[in-house]
């Protein structure tokens, strides 16, 4: 009996995240009411209430889960991936795919997150730069990174090229996540590689 409680309180509450997080992709999420949410997912104000406070946590909540999603796969295939560059990739494409879910509901996340960024607020923004800063630093420790390199310094370029390109995808200028991938490693590669012709 307390399995079978179990399971549909579990179905309730993913019930309401898939809800919410539609309306939110849709309408928006100032647009998007509780009210809205309970009568997409068929279930009473109050189950809405059993689980969250305001509307506000069923996006945190999403996050935080689709982060833990993100880190997991980082942490498997990470001894697969040599080169900084290498993981690098793997950071970026495991958070744009577990997070990112499709165009409308990321234009929701980026406007909700953007003012914060920077601010030190948003503990997931955070967990990602530490995921970066992280590689630099066995990057660092392997030779393939100048030991002088600020390490937070390069963490801060790395996470507004990531940014970059992810409002480009959400706003169509780059078509695939696939594409946005590929150019935010492009970017870095530039970083590590340099630009500038050495002159004899």
């Amino acid at each position: 009996m307390a399995h079978a409680r179990e399971r549909l309180k579990e179905a309730n509450q993913e019930r309401i995240l898939k809800a919410a997080l539609d309306l939110f992709g849709k309408g928006g999420f100032e647009k998007t009411s509780v009210e809205a949410i309970t009568r997409k997912a068929r279930v009473a104000k109050g189950t809405f209430y059993n689980f969250f406070d305001k509307k506000e946590d069923v996006l945190l909540y999403f996050l935080d889960r689709e982060y833990a999603k993100s880190e997991a796969e980082i942490a498997l295939k990470r001894s697969e991936r040599d080169t900084f560059i290498d993981q690098i990739e793997l950071s970026v494409s495991a958070y744009i795919k577990h997070i990112f879910a499709g165009r409308e509901f990321t234009k929701v996340l980026i406007k909700e997150r953007i003012g914060n960024i920077g601010t030190g607020k948003n503990k997931n923004e955070l967990r990602l730069m530490e995921e970066i800063f992280r590689s630099i630093e066995r990057a660092k420790h392997k030779g393939e990174i100048r030991a002088a390199v600020d390490s937070r310094r390069l963490t801060e370029m790395i996470f507004a090229l990531y940014t970059m390109y992810v409002i480009y995808w959400t706003n169509g200028f780059i078509k695939t996540k696939k594409e946005c991938v590929a150019r935010i490693k492009e970017a870095v590669q530039y970083i590590l590689n340099g630009v500038e012709t050495i002159k004899s």
